[in-house]
């Protein structure tokens, strides 16, 4: 019996000790710590998913004419309901040609949205989309709206216009285009409209160079169209078919009836100078596969025989791949097509949905060194065990940066982010750095620069009118103040963000940058606290909610980007203290 127990016990040891050796009998190798502490799931963990949005382009040559009665829900692709609606385009891109520029309009827009935007910004606040910016040239309008939840996404709004017609004098031809920053990428929105007429291709072509080369903006790095990430070039460019002295208006109209496309755009003047590489040679275009979308005579779908049918309102792009090396951009045409229902103008409008890659963002250095392209195979800094050697002996001690050191090192740096994304509670959870990283990989926090920091502002509880009323708002580490940053108050439903009511510009720790000695500049350039005082003749309407906005600009040719909202608050009057003449 006793003779068997010791058998059983010896196997017993035997097998164990070969399963767990490491455990049992001696610890870890240095080499094999590493690697076991490289497979933690929470540094294991994949970076976040770069973000996708979508836009929601329009491009329509609308003849002088007026959106009185029109309905606009299928040409944006919406539902007569907003209940009915689940899935919405992050962005609308409305482009238009020909807009009614008489003189007694181009006066009313001074003071008010031309009419067409108002249309458009009556439908689609309904939605929750905010007026981005609106640019108009005679003619040319262009105009961005964003779902709300991305404003504070958009950063160094800027427009521009060139004029070609006329040799420039004019601007019933040329382009308007607003360029903008969408959660870290670059890009620029272009809305031209170009020479007519079949024989005019040369001076199309000279209108796109002329385009491409006065187009300048004041983003560094990002002056000129073909600079940026993404480029979405669209309008009445006006390029018409080839063979104007042996294919008639009629031949081609009887080519439509037969649904013979695919011969017509091989005759294409738009698609035969890019392969020549005369113009748009860097843009790219899904070929149309609807019919040609001008002329038609106005009111019905019947083509206009004085001219040759064509498909002169396009939409197109172009893409800089691999511009970062956390991301490789990306570019998908869901839609390209017209809307034949539309027949006030002698142009259907044509429409394209596309979903761009954004650059994802980590928050922190060591995120942004973790997940980098070009990333070494080792162990990132911060998780590097701190051994030495003592006495010919292997000493190996806990990982430098766990626990409070780690917050306490790095609070500074990331903290104010991540109480904005996820409420302040979040910071008092992580305990630990693997929590720090699974939060931001869980939560998909994404990469930060500078250009994206964000003011907070305290929590404003009432505001009294017709009293100087105080606010105090949160500066972080490295934001980059201007004399021209400015607050300004809103209604809570504003729905464009050229509705401010009243504004104050901000004051600048530069203002004051000669009377401070080096350590109060230093001390500037941390995070703070700054207050800020209303005047007193700000006259806000009892019974509505506000916010605040902020600013952040250089004042040149209206670089702007918002970078701050306030929660909202509500006004009161106080009463007036009794007199002695009011009391029996």
């Amino acid at each position: 019996m006793h003779l068997a127990f010791w058998l059983l016990g010896t196997l017993v040891s035997t097998q164990c000790a070969r399963k767990f050796p490491a455990i049992m009998f001696h610890r870890k190798s240095s080499k094999k710590r590493r690697k076991s502490f490289r497979n933690h799931d929470s540094v294991k963990a994949v970076p976040p998913k770069p973000l996708a949005k979508r836009f929601y382009i329009v491009t329509w040559n609308v003849s002088t004419k007026f959106p009185d009665n029109l309905s606009l829900h299928k040409l944006l692709g919406l539902q007569s309901s907003p209940a009915q609606e689940t899935d919405l385009p992050d962005f609308f891109v409305i482009g238009l040609q020909e807009v009614n520029a008489q003189p007694q309009n181009t006066l009313y827009n001074l003071f008010k949205d031309d009419l067409w935007t108002q249309k458009f910004k009556d439908l689609l606040k309904e939605r929750d989309y905010v007026v981005i910016k609106t640019e108009q040239m005679q003619g040319l309008l262009l105009s961005v709206f964003a779902r709300r939840k991305h404003l504070l996404h958009l950063r160094q709004v800027e427009t521009e216009y060139t004029r070609t017609g006329l040799g420039g004098i004019w601007g019933n031809k040329g382009a308007v285009s607003i360029r903008l920053n969408v959660y870290g990428c670059s890009i620029c929105l272009v809305n031209a409209h170009l020479a007519a007429h079949d024989h005019m291709l040369e001076e199309r072509i000279n209108d796109y160079e002329k385009i491409v080369q006065e187009h300048k903006f004041h983003v560094k790095t990002k002056e000129a169209i073909f600079d940026h990430d993404y480029v979405f070039w669209f309008g009445d460019l006006n390029f018409r078919l080839t063979g104007e002295a042996t294919t008639s208006a009629e031949e081609i109209r009887a080519m439509v009836a037969r649904d013979e496309l695919k011969k017509l755009i091989e005759r294409d003047q738009l698609s035969l100078v890019q392969r020549e590489g005369r113009a748009f040679q860097k843009l790219k275009e899904r070929l149309p596969q609807f019919p040609p979308t001008f002329k038609f005579e106005h009111g019905t779908n019947d083509y206009d025989m004085k001219r040759r049918p064509a498909w002169t309102d396009r939409i197109l792009y172009a893409i800089k791949e691999n511009n970062y090396r956390n991301v490789k951009l990306t570019v998908e045409q869901t839609s390209y097509k017209s809307h034949p229902s539309y027949n006030i103008s002698d142009h259907k409008p044509v429409t394209s949905e596309f979903t761009i890659k954004c650059r994802f963002k980590v928050q922190d250095d060591f995120c942004r060194t973790y997940f980098r392209k070009d990333r070494p195979k080792r162990r990132p800094p911060l998780l590097r065990s701190n051994s030495r050697t003592v006495g010919g002996n292997r000493v190996i001690r806990k990982p430098q940066y766990s626990g409070e050191r780690f917050k306490t090192r790095h609070y500074k740096r990331f903290s104010y982010r991540m109480a904005i994304a996820n409420g302040s509670e979040s910071l008092s959870r992580l305990n630990s750095f693997d929590e720090l990283v699974s939060d931001l990989v869980d939560n998909e926090q994404v990469y930060e620069d500078t250009t994206e920091r964000t003011i907070m502002f305290k929590p404003i509880e009432l505001w009294l009118v017709g009293e100087q009323n105080t606010i105090e708002y949160v500066i972080p580490a490295g934001f980059e103040e201007s004399n021209a940053d400015w607050i300004g108050i809103y209604r809570e439903d504003f729905t464009s963000l050229n509705e401010y009511l009243a504004y104050e510009y901000t004051e600048t720790y530069k203002e004051k940058q000669h009377q401070m000695n080096e350590q109060q500049q230093q001390h500037q350039k941390n995070t703070r606290t700054v207050q800020m005082t209303f005047s007193e003749n700000v006259n806000l309407p009892l019974g509505v909610r506000y916010q605040l906005l902020y600013f952040q600009s250089t004042g040149t040719r209206g670089v702007t980007g918002l970078v701050g909202i306030s929660n909202t608050f509500a006004v009161e009057k106080r009463c007036p203290s009794p007199s002695f003449d009011d009391i029996d």
